[in-house]
């Protein structure tokens, strides 16, 4: 009896995806076929769109050098071991998703948790809960995200966030948690905050109050004072640049694309941009910031390139 082959995991099929596209104009049978495996888990999606983030990043991989190779399939090869060892070592082997209750996709996603505090979670981020026991603990997995806790009843426990560097405990505020690469991030838009460091050995903390922001992490909390009042405009679907390189752009904005956005060319690369960007199109969104300038948008399946 013949054996099935097993399938592969999230992030080999993503690594693949992210290879063929990259080389290749998909027919409109591979489009389809691409686009049903992105939209059919969610984890593929998270997947694919944290891989081409990725592989926009590997500035040391000449495009035009590898194209010039005779075996495509020993290339290939060599880019699909690259990417997945790289992805397991930037973002972990363990998917935040399979851990969460609520994750967000490619959009802003607006949550009401169970005792009625409400969240506002940026694309690609994850959550868990912890209201057991009366407690009211929320865990960051991934991305970031902004809280505004119900205001603590009798018998309530304090509304509190966790992340890998982080104790937040809101003192009935509007505050926004972001889990960077090297820290975690906790900035509040109203009232105050006590934030402790989980992983320093001296039991660090501080109380953040109205416009004041830290980060936190293995080496300490460090306060900046000016983060300001501003709700984000992130968790209004908007993304202000100013006097931002187009490198940069892309990337803040391919947070919100199921499409890769790839920069070509020098004159691409050093071009800044200005403007206010609705993250619900990023298509016209590039459009519009680039409409003074002399860099164009090329639409392909799969793929935004600015050239």
């Amino acid at each position: 009896m013949a054996t099935r082959a097993r399938p592969l995991d999230p992030v080999q099929e993503a690594s693949r995806w992210v290879i063929r596209q990259s080389g290749e104009r998909l027919d409109d049978e591979s489009h389809a076929a691409f686009e049903a495996w992105y939209r059919a888990d969610t984890r593929h999606a998270a997947a694919y769109d944290r891989l081409s983030r990725l592989w926009r990043r590997m500035g040391e991989i000449d495009r035009g050098k590898l194209a010039k190779r005779p075996t495509r399939k020993l290339r290939v090869t060599a880019m699909l071991a690259l990417l997945t060892a790289a992805f397991a070592g930037w973002f972990g082997s363990t998917a935040p998703q399979s851990q969460a209750d609520y994750t967000a996709d490619v959009g802003v996603r607006r949550i009401m948790l169970p005792d009625g505090s409400a969240v506002v979670l940026d694309a690609h981020s994850a959550l868990a809960l912890d209201y057991g026991d009366g407690r009211r603990q929320v865990r960051l997995l991934q991305g970031r995200a902004q809280f505004e806790p119900a205001p603590r009843q009798p018998g309530m426990a304090p509304f509190s966030v966790i992340t890998r560097d982080a104790f937040a405990t809101a003192l009935g505020t509007r505050f926004t948690v972001d889990l960077l690469h090297g820290g975690t991030r906790v900035a509040v838009q109203a009232h105050q905050v006590a934030v402790r460091c989980l992983p320093c050995t001296d039991e660090q903390g501080l109380t953040l109050s109205t416009g004041e922001a830290a980060e936190v992490s293995a080496a300490g909390v460090k306060r900046d004072a000016e983060a300001g009042t501003a709700q984000p405009g992130w968790t209004r679907g908007l993304l202000s640049f100013d006097d931002v390189p187009l490198p940069a752009a892309a990337d803040a904005l391919a947070r919100y694309s199921a499409k890769h956005i790839l920069v070509l060319g020098d004159a691409a690369k050093t071009q800044r941009v200005s403007g206010t960007a609705l993250v619900a199109d990023p298509l016209r969104a590039l459009e519009l910031l680039l409409a003074q300038t002399p860099v164009r948008v090329t639409e392909l399946p799969g793929l935004l390139i600015l050239r």
